[in-house]
């Protein structure tokens, strides 16, 4: 029996040496799995930047539900459509724009867009998509949804660039527009860059609320050097 007890006491040290190497290893092994799950995890949700075909392309987006945006006019055609924005235009703002643009020399035709005439015309046209839309807040005296202007002034140039006009070096003159940071931000995602946005005075009896939505479009624009005062 004593001889028993003393092979005991023998093995037992030995075990005790065992199970720290033994546990380091298999923290070594955990450690090691949980990096390279993570790793995969962090690789899969980086975007992907380049496809060897259009079909990858598709599968791409119905994978991750990625749907990317596209503007009306790309950037290269920045050159041939140049975007001015007048977001409170004043009786002659129109024409003295006009007049800064022309002191380019460049001969190039031009457009000018009044949000309040595309509302119009939408409203006299029952073919056109927003139309019943806008007849109904009309009769029911209520605001116009967030960024249905924006959509207007998207069909109006889409129309634009299927006309015979669309093909030549335009200068567009969007007047009373945008009127709010959150419409400056959708033309600049969903149409186009805006070669330059022109600050006019606001009269005191518009209301605080608009003059402070105006001043920050200029806001929004000069922090990209893009405004210019209109004397």
């Amino acid at each position: 029996m004593g001889s028993v007890g003393i092979r005991t006491f023998k093995s037992a040290p030995k075990k005790k040496r065992e199970t720290p190497i033994r546990y380091l290893f298999y923290m070594f092994i955990l450690s090691s799995g949980m990096l390279y799950l993570a790793g995969n995890k962090v690789d899969k949700k980086k975007p992907k930047t380049s496809f060897n075909s259009d079909r990858e392309l598709d599968e791409y987006e119905e994978i991750t539900g990625l749907k990317r945006r596209h503007k009306l006019f790309n950037h290269e055609s920045n050159v041939q459509y140049k975007f001015y924005m007048i977001p409170f235009a004043n009786d002659n703002s129109v024409d003295k724009v006009t007049s800064e643009i022309k002191k380019s020399g460049q001969d190039r035709q031009l457009k000018v867009l009044d949000p309040k005439e595309l509302i119009e015309k939408e409203i006299q046209d029952d073919t056109r998509k927003f139309s019943y839309l806008l007849q109904d807040l009309e009769r029911q005296g209520r605001p116009l949804p967030k960024g249905l202007i924006t959509a207007l002034v998207k069909q109006e140039l889409h129309f634009f660039l299927n006309t015979r006009g669309g093909i030549f070096d335009t200068d567009i003159i969007i007047k009373n527009y945008p009127q709010t940071t959150d419409e400056a931000i959708r033309f600049e995602n969903d149409i186009s860059d805006v070669a330059n946005c022109y600050v006019t005075d606001i009269p005191s009896e518009i209301d605080d609320i608009k003059t402070r939505q105006i001043k920050n479009v200029y806001g929004y624009f000069e922090t990209v050097d893009k405004t210019e005062q209109l004397k």
